[in-house]
């Protein structure tokens, strides 16, 4: 039976996987550092919220609505605010200062929204949990079933649709070189809406499952985007599955380290998490500043086969 750390570690790496995905996607394909994917997290948060509260649905009825709202946030933020910029001219390190402006303004509504759920509604919008909505099967938490399997479905679907579909095929080349695409024909603005979709979509979802076990508000994005930004480094901004490997990595690095850590020296340093996070991601950028994906591991498998024969035969 899996220990209920180790569930919550799982969990954990499941929600920061996502977003690195989506932060990865954002930059692999459409050239923009989102420093705002954390805040696109909480606003699935208060989706879910939402549609738990006001609408009275199920806690994970409500992850399709957190899919379609973050999808469509990630259309309006490239509408308003990714394309103007482009057209304009504005460098790659211009956008990024533009999307830290955004993650400002976004999470200056989430408060706002939250207050206006508190006034008029008269909910408790702020440091919530909607852990007694969750179920459990065999001792399993519906939060560690369901996002581990929303997490494989994301991962199978996004495989199938960047190697079997002429749209992610396509998406891969603007990647590359979009003028080079553009000039073979493809729809490149077609192709940025709707990686944004999914920029938008995925942290969305995996915002919905954050209030289950942590205690959430506005500004929890503010603890998270240390911890995705680490799995990109660590993934190397490059691949979905480098990052989704630089998330479960980091997620469950940080959770396990961090509470074995509290054991020794009390659990005043629980808050302190994103630590472990910021040591992984130096430690990447002054090792292997590619990440992941710059290792040799031809090299490293054969050693590791090499290292096996050797104590076979011991």
């Amino acid at each position: 039976m899996i220990s209920l750390l180790v569930a919550n570690s799982i969990i954990f790496a499941n929600i920061i996987a996502l977003m690195a995905i989506s932060a990865t996607l954002a930059l692999s394909r459409t050239n923009v550092p989102n420093f705002a994917v954390a805040t696109f997290g909480t606003i699935g948060i208060y989706i879910s919220f939402t549609c738990i509260k006001l609408l009275g649905l199920g806690l994970y009825q409500s992850l399709i609505f957190c899919f379609i709202g973050g999808g469509i946030v990630g259309i309006i933020v490239y509408q308003l605010l990714i394309k103007p910029l482009r057209n304009r001219g504005a460098t790659r390190e211009e956008i990024m200062i533009a999307t830290l402006g955004l993650d400002i303004l976004l999470i200056a509504l989430l408060n706002i929204y939250a207050d206006y759920l508190t006034r008029n509604f008269k909910l408790m919008a702020r440091d919530f949990t909607l852990s007694a909505y969750d179920f459990t099967v065999a001792g399993l938490s519906g939060a560690f079933i369901m996002s581990t399997i929303t997490f494989i479905t994301i991962m199978i679907s996004l495989h199938l649709i960047f190697t079997r579909t002429s749209v992610g095929i396509a998406m891969k080349a603007i990647g590359e070189d979009p003028l080079l695409a553009e000039c073979q024909g493809i729809n490149t603005e077609r192709l940025c809406v709707i990686t944004w979709f999914i920029a938008g979509a995925l942290p969305a979802v995996a915002g919905g499952f954050i209030p289950i076990y942590w205690i959430s508000n506005p500004n929890i994005s503010l603890y998270i985007v240390v911890s995705v930004f680490a799995s990109c480094v660590l993934g190397g901004f490059t691949t979905i599955y480098d990052a989704a490997l630089g998330g479960y990595i980091i997620g469950i690095s940080q959770t396990l380290f961090i509470s074995h850590l509290a054991d020794i020296v009390g659990s005043w340093i629980l808050s302190y998490g994103f630590f472990i996070a910021l040591l992984i991601m130096i430690i990447t950028v002054f090792t292997f500043p590619r990440g992941l994906y710059g290792l040799p591991w031809n090299r490293i498998i054969e050693r590791l086969r090499i290292q096996f024969y050797r104590g076979g035969e011991g």
